[in-house]
């Protein structure tokens, strides 16, 4: 599962599970500032930096409990 970092690595700029944010193969997290000023190359790990997805909600808030059970016990 993808996580979703909550800050950009560079400028700490807050980043919201909605808000546009710029990620490498490694899940290094950039604003869109940040990502233009380094030409979209993570600084890292010389990946490319591709457009997040976003999320509406938390997926521990998905209503389905077989979901949610599933997901709880990957993450403990």
């Amino acid at each position: 599962m993808l996580r979703m970092k909550s800050t950009c690595e560079r400028c700490s700029a807050p980043l919201g599970l909605a808000d546009e944010a710029f990620i490498c193969s490694f899940e290094c997290t950039y604003c869109p500032s940040c990502a233009e000023q380094l030409t979209h190359n993570c600084p890292n790990c010389q990946g490319q930096l591709l457009l997040r997805p976003k999320r509406t909600s938390s997926p521990t808030e998905v209503p389905d409990r077989r979901f949610k059970a599933k997901l709880e016990k990957l993450l403990t």
